[in-house]
Formats: structure tokens, sequence, C-alpha cells
């Protein structure tokens, strides 16, 4: 189709560059490079092209992609900037406190203030106070017992490092406590040289962006261990179609240009029109390639990486014009710069693998503020907050054909597992329908039981774990907006005791720039977890958060303070309960998405539920019951009425109930059951159907039929009045 086609738009006759290109020699032999997601392959014989010629299943669709240069040489003498760095522009500042660095300490950087503290209160107080810097914080084992406690959870510590006075034998088991405490040491030399390194480490950063398949695993996993990168799900279910390439030259013309049968590409010559091609089409994802050989051009550089639909910019330039591009490197969204080589469609193809697979791994994350009223108007993020919530609620009890979680796999295996659930959650959400619960609710069902029997308590009245957390802006903006709101995240949740590692993935993903979001997650003794290895928990599905602040941090990453807050939950459960008349178990789910005006979702499930059910289920009464109830609340009267006679041949145990409710503007689904459905309920609702259709006669018909079987005083009275109104053909129901 021409939505699928490859489309050239030439906005101008383009001239071809006249500066010289240093290129490889002219070969008849192709010369192939792998890298992580492709195979590429290079010809230099008559037509000089590299094209993608293999790929993994995540990015198979990509085999094709071709890059041909015109009338000119591929560049080969371009090794040394692959491994280009440039340095972070952070801020630090290095505290002791009562201990003296040695004064041949030096930094490298100008941007480092060292204080010395020589009272307590003014150092905890002055760190505090600091927003705009990284602290680097030395003191005795002695002070440190006390002032640590103070100053450990501020935003801007980034580690802490313990001096204990040789020859004394003071207990410091106390540091376990504190994962931002990098060990103790007796001597002061080594506390500088490691301050030192630590801050080398940090101050660097590649030119180009390196989203790689080990950034991915480690996001997912929490870790630091590639071996699981292979439990990622490839298979992906959105095709080329939600993006684009865009190809802009700025100047002279590099003489090359890219092609592919499926992928979108346009080309342009003119900045105005190519803003208003990508603002005209703003949900498909642009992945933009500018020509440009001089650096007058930057401002519009600036002005197009403001616009959202962009999602990664690349500058090809000659070996020339290299080092006056070379500012660049720190622009938002810029990928890289390049010559003409295969590092361009190397960096291109790894970027959109990465961006197709992050938006498969991403968990949804929602937030909901309790108050008085919460279930009055719901906002769509507290909608799908209740749907996540209320579905890891039920989860042990769906009915699946699942077997017995294994209880002999080992650490690797589970987290591996894991990743894959997260995955088919987000799957799940994304698009709920009975095809997809039946594909995932028994792997969820099985990794669920799995976490549930191994999970307990934490072991100490307060402990901090951390995450990385990639976000939208928009989830940003929602998180940094509501404080004190309860947040979710549709996941198990897998967090690590390591401050340092988690801060460095976090560093490395804002390196990227990726919007990343460092959540220190505060527990209490009432939170229950899985140790997956000493440094790695994972929360049961469905654990609740509060947001206790948001602010960022002078490295690009902002950071979350939240606390365990999973029993906030049950008072959201019992406004629901209140008003459906029943408590929350796998046989209601269907009503309270009803409650919540969820009706696609909640049709969806009950027909998961007739489709794994047997013929002969005792629940299959209420199930129906259920459909009607739902049918009825959207004024599906036929479907209700179908649904309410299938229930009523089901329904065998006559039960009394109380009839007579008042009227209301909500969902009536007062006689939704977690137990045997009772006929007279069933009988009452197809009169009342029957009566709201002007069938008055079936209407009589099953208030006579309720009337016979009502064993109390008040509910006789009730269906005869009803029965005499009718016979009046007074519409009264």
């Amino acid at each position: 189709s021409e939505s699928q086609a490859t489309k050239l738009h030439t906005h101008d006759t383009l001239p071809v560059s006249n500066q010289p290109i240093t290129s490889t020699p002219q070969s008849p032999y192709p010369v192939t490079r792998s890298t992580e997601h492709v195979q590429l392959v290079k010809h230099q014989a008559l037509t000089k092209h590299i094209t993608v010629e293999s790929a993994s299943a995540c990015c198979n669709e990509l085999v094709g992609l071709r890059l041909e240069c015109a009338g000119w040489n591929f560049v080969d003498e371009a090794a040394s900037l692959r491994t280009a760095t440039i340095k972070r522009n952070i801020n630090i500042f290095v505290g002791s406190l009562e201990v003296t660095l040695p004064s041949r300490t030096t930094f490298e950087n100008n941007n480092i203030e060292i204080v010395l503290f020589e009272d307590a209160c003014d150092c905890i107080s002055d760190l505090l106070s600091i927003t705009d810097k990284l602290i680097y914080l030395v003191l005795s084992a002695t002070l440190g017992v006390s002032v640590v406690p103070l100053i450990h959870n501020h935003r801007c510590i980034e580690h802490i490092y313990i001096y204990q006075v040789p020859d004394e034998e003071e207990s410091i088991d106390w540091i376990q406590d504190y994962p931002k405490i990098l060990g103790s040491e007796s001597s002061i030399d080594m506390i500088a040289n490691r301050i030192k390194e630590d801050i080398d480490l940090i101050m660097k950063r590649s030119s180009r962006w390196s989203r790689s398949k080990e950034l991915l695993a480690e996001l997912c996993s929490q870790a630091k261990q590639t071996s699981i990168s292979a439990s990622i799900n490839d298979v992906l279910d959105d095709n080329l179609n939600t993006l684009r390439i865009v190809l802009l030259y700025l100047g002279p013309r590099q003489p090359f240009h890219l092609s592919h049968n499926k992928i979108r590409i346009d080309e342009f010559r003119n900045i105005e029109q190519c803003i208003h091609s990508i603002q005209a089409d703003n949900s498909i994802t642009v992945f933009l390639i500018i020509s440009m050989n001089e650096i007058k051009d930057v401002h519009h550089v600036q002005s197009i990486a403001e616009l959202d639909a962009v999602h990664a910019i690349y500058i090809v330039t000659d070996l020339e014009s290299y080092e006056q591009i070379q500012p660049l490197v720190p622009y938002s969204k810029l990928s890289g710069i390049f010559v003409l080589n295969e590092d361009l469609l190397e960096q291109l193809t790894t970027d959109i693998c990465f961006y197709r697979q992050i938006r498969i791994i991403t968990p949804n994350m929602n937030v909901f503020k309790i108050e008085s009223n919460t279930c009055a108007e719901l906002t769509e993020h507290q909608i799908n907050f209740l749907r996540f919530q209320l579905f890891s609620t039920i989860l042990s009890q769906l009915p699946t054909q699942s077997t017995a979680a294994s209880d002999t796999e080992n650490i690797d295996q589970l987290r591996s597992r894991l990743i894959e659930a997260n995955t088919t959650i987000s799957n799940l959400f994304k698009n709920f329908n009975k095809s997809i619960l039946q594909i995932s609710a028994t792997k969820l069902h099985e990794i669920n039981q799995r976490i549930v029997s191994l999970a307990k308590n934490v072991d100490s009245s307060t402990v901090t774990v951390y995450r990385a957390q990639l976000v939208s802006q928009k989830d940003l903006e929602m998180i940094k907006t509501n404080p004190n709101a309860l947040l979710t995240l549709q996941t198990f949740i897998l967090a690590s005791r390591s401050f340092r590692s988690i801060a460095n993935m976090c560093r490395r993903a804002a390196d990227n720039q990726l919007t990343v979001v460092l959540f220190e997650l505060n527990l209490s003794e009432r939170a229950s977890v899985v140790d997956l290895n000493s440094d790695t928990v994972v929360f049961n599905l469905g654990t609740l958060f509060r947001l206790v602040s948001t602010d960022p941090t002078p490295d690009g990453v902002w950071r979350a303070q939240l606390e365990f807050a999973n029993n906030a939950m049950q008072y959201i459960k019992n406004q629901l309960q209140s008003e459906i008349g029943s408590r929350l178990t796998w046989l209601t789910f269907g009503n309270y998405l009803t409650a919540i005006k969820q009706f696609p979702t909640a049709e969806e499930y009950y027909q998961y539920l007739l489709d794994i059910l047997p013929s002969n289920h005792p629940s299959l009464a209420s199930v129906y019951n259920n459909i009607g109830l739902m049918y009825a609340a959207i004024d599906k009267n036929q479907e209700a009425l179908e649904s309410f006679e299938k229930a009523l041949q089901l329904a065998i145990t006559p039960l009394p109930i109380v009839i007579g409710q008042a009227k209301t503007s909500k969902p009536d689904l007062s006689s939704s059951q977690d137990s045997p459905i009772e006929k007279i309920n069933i009988l009452n609702k197809i009169a009342e159907i029957s009566c709201r259709q002007g069938d008055y006669t079936t209407a009589r018909d099953f208030y006579h039929q309720a009337l016979e079987i009502a064993d109390d005083v008040q509910s006789r009275k009730l269906y005869k009045a009803k029965i005499d109104a009718l016979a009046h053909f007074d519409d009264t129901c």
C-alpha cells in the first residue's frame, strides 16, 4: 500500500557538495559488519550502498533498509569518532566532617567544591540545603551513626565514605542499613583516591547514544546482568507504520539517500516544509537525519528537536566539518554526529529496535488520590489504576488451565520469567480482550503463585530499595503534580538494594536522553518482598506506594521518594463493595468493572469466563446473571434478557432476598453474586426489563413467579403491589 511504500519527496533540486570526502578505496568485495541487532553488508563496487541483510526477531522488518552513496565512496577513517567521549556538566560538592583529606588531593574538574566541616549541625544543615550539586561526604564512624540517618535520603547525596580510626574497635554493623555508604576505610589516602575514581566515573559519557541490549536488560532486571537479555520479548505487535525516517539537507547536499519497501522515508531541503510535514503527522514517531556542514545551521537543529514527534536526530557531515559540528553533541534528542559510513545505519537500526522494545517493556503507571467520594467521578488514570489493582487482587483466584507453579527453578530462571510476565502484563492492559487474557492468564497465575509462596515481610523497621524507571514525559508530569497520591506500576516490581548500581543505571539512561526516574522505595515491616539475591527484590503484583516527593537531581535524573501504602487500597475496595453489594472475587470482578463504567473490559472478561469454565460449573448461573446486569446498565435490554434467561435455566436454588432500592443513575449491581445466584433475583430482573420494554404481560408473569417463591412478608407485599399496578398498565417499574 502507499502508506507502506517508501516515499521520497524532493522539494528542491539538491546540489551535490563540492567538498572532498575522505573515502575508502573502491573494492569489488562486500564487507560485512555484525551488530547487536542486524548484519550490515557494504558494497563498494559500481553501486555503493550498505544494506541490512539480516536481523534479530525484534527488528526483522528492517531487513532491506539501504543507505546508498551517490558519486562518492563511503568514509572509512572514522574509528576514533565511535569512542569519543564528552564531559558531563555536573556540579560536585565534596564534604568532610572532622576528617581532613590529604592536602595533595586534587581533582581535574573545575566544578568541584571541597568543604571541611567542624560542626555536625552545620554540616547537616548545609548538606540538606544543597539542591544543585552531587554530594560526596566523608565522616568518621563515630559521627556517622548519628549524622547519616538524617541526611542519607537527601536526593543530592551520591556517596558516603566512612573513616574508621585505626586501632578503634567501634562496631560499624549499622552501615549495612544505608546503601549510599560505600564501606569503611582506615586510610584517608584510600578514601581520597576512591572519591576521585567515583567522580571521574560519572563525569564522562559517550558522544553517541548507546541504547544497547545490555542497557535494556539492566532496566528490565534492575541488575547488571546481561545473561537475561534473551528473555526480553522479541515479538512486537506494532508495525513500521508507527514510525518514519526523515532526511533534511541543510546547505550542500551530502550524496546519499535511504530506501526501504515498508518504512516511509521523506526527504526535504526546506526546513519549514520539513517541520510542517512532521507536525501534520504528529502521531508518527520520527527518526530525523540532518545533513549539514556548517555550525551556522545550529538553530535549525534546536527548532526541530522541540517537535514532540521527533524521537532521535542524526547529524551527517564530512570529516573536515566534524570538529565545528562537535559542540552540538549535548543537544536534546541528538543520537550522534556521523560521517557517511556503516556507523550511521548501525546507530539508526539500534535506536529503532530499542524504541520498539522499550514501548513494550515499559510498564504503565497510574496515580490515585483518595478523597471522601473517591469513586464518584473517576479520571482516566484512576480507572486504569483500579482496573489493574482489582485484577491483581483476583489473579490468584482466576480460573485458568493452570498447572502448579514450579518450585524447582533457580533465581535466574525466575527472574527471566518475571521479565516475560511483565511484558505479558503490558500487552494485556494495553488491549484487554478475552483472547489475550486466555494466552496470559495461565502464565500470570503461575508466576503470581510462585511469588506469593516465596514472599516474606522485611526484617527491619525501615528498608530502602531502589528502582530505575523509564517514564514518558506525560507520566513524569503526572507524578510531579500528584504528591501524596497512590502510585501503581502495572508490573511485578523489581528493585535493588544497591543505590550505586541503580544510580549508575539511571545515569546511563539519562545519557541516552531517556526520561528516567530513580524511585526510592521506603518499606515498613508490613511490606512483603521476595529476595531474588542479596541485591534484588521483587514485590507482589499490585503492591502500592504513596508518592512523597519528586525532584530533579544535578545529573539529569529525577528522583522520587515513595513509601509503602498497600493498606490504602482497602478503603477504595470498601467504597466499591458498598456500591456493588458484593465482595471482590473472580466472579464479581466484572461487576466491579461495570461499576467504574469499563463495559467493554467487563464484557471481554465475562466472555473469557464462559470460554474457560466447564458447562457444568456451578457458577455459570451467576456469570450469566452478572452479564445481564452489565447489559442492563448500558440499556442493551434484549441482550440482558437473553443472559438472565440463561441464568434462570441454570439457577435451581431459591433463596430469599429483600427487594426495593432507591433508583440511581449508577449501574444497578445489587444482584451481583459471589455465591450461587438466587432465582428470585433473576425473575425480578426479567420482569423489570420486560416492563421497561412495555411488555407488561411478560413482566406480570415473572412477578407472579417471584411472588410464589418469596418467603418473607415484605417481598410478597412488594411483588403483589407491582402485579396490581401492571393490571392497570401503569408503568411503575
